[in-house]
C-alpha cells in the first residue's frame, strides 16, 4: 500500500484530488493530509471520507520543521503532494 502526504488537501483542489485517489485507488492508497485549515481550507470538503481507515487529517503548518519531521519519523511516506 502506498501512502501519499497530501498538503493543504482540506481545499478546493487538494480534496478533490484525495477524493480522485481514493476514488481510483480506494483501499490500496493510504492519504496522510496535512492542512493548516487557513482562509482555504474546509474539513466540511471532506466529510465523507473522514472516517476511512485509510485517511488521516494533521492540522499542521507545513512551516513547522518538528511537526513535518513528526510526520514523516511515524510514517513510510511514498509520495508528497503540495498544494
Amino acid at each position: 500500500m502506498k501512502t501519499y502526504l497530501v498538503t493543504g488537501g482540506a481545499g478546493f483542489i487538494g480534496s478533490n484530488y484525495i477524493h480522485y485517489m481514493f476514488d481510483k485507488y480506494g483501499d490500496d492508497i493510504r492519504i496522510i493530509n496535512v492542512d493548516k485549515l487557513t482562509y482555504a481550507g474546509n474539513l466540511e470538503n471532506l466529510k465523507d471520507i473522514e472516517n476511512k481507515p485509510n485517511y488521516t487529517f494533521v492540522k499542521a503548518d507545513i512551516c513547522d520543521k518538528d511537526a513535518i519531521d513528526k510526520i514523516f519519523a511515524e510514517n513510510d511516506i511514498d509520495r508528497v503532494v503540495h498544494f
